[in-house]
């Protein structure tokens, strides 16, 4: 092997070596969401209005408790009370929503996206189901409120995901 091929291999080793120590010392963000668009169907929560919350979890053991509650019911039944025990692992984005009104581009700005541990939003429905769920890495998101459910899509405008219903 000549001199510059040695030299070489040992940079090359020496960045990599430099990039994976690097990359140690940034924490892996959980939670990317920076945009919600809420699509609220007339017939959503039988033409009730109704109150969602997007509730971001800075500890491992807020974020069990959120994950093992088992529909928004229990979360708001709690909602006091977590704010109260967890008031520094805790930031919630609150939402009065009004079936038939769509509410588009609400920005999500965390206090701290690299010490988020995850994030969850549940809708205080007056009809029976689960109206929870985990919010995952989604950046941009899009909740449809319907009669009878609430669906997430993640990384779609509601404008994009009106477009491709009406294909």
């Amino acid at each position: 092997m000549s001199r510059n091929k040695i030299k070489i291999a040992i940079l090359a080793i020496l960045a990599t070596s430099a990039l994976v120590a690097c990359s140690n010392l940034i924490p892996a963000s959980l939670v990317w969401l920076k945009v919600v668009d809420f699509e609220v169907d007339p017939q959503a929560n039988r033409g009730a209005s109704f109150v969602c919350h997007i509730t971001v979890a800075y500890s491992q053991d807020l974020f069990d408790k959120l994950s093992g509650m088992k529909d928004a019911k229990v979360y708001f039944e709690n909602v006091s009370s977590l704010k109260k025990t967890y008031k520094d692992n805790i930031e919630l984005f609150q939402y009065d929503l009004i079936p038939g009104k769509n509410q588009i581009n609400k920005q999500i700005k965390l206090r701290s996206y690299t010490k988020a541990k995850g994030a969850f939003i549940f809708a205080k429905y007056t009809t029976p189901g689960k109206y929870m769920e985990n919010i995952g890495l989604a950046r941009e998101l899009t909740v449809r409120f319907l009669p009878n459910k609430m669906e997430l899509h993640s990384d779609i405008s509601l404008e994009k995901l009106t477009d491709a219903k009406r294909k």
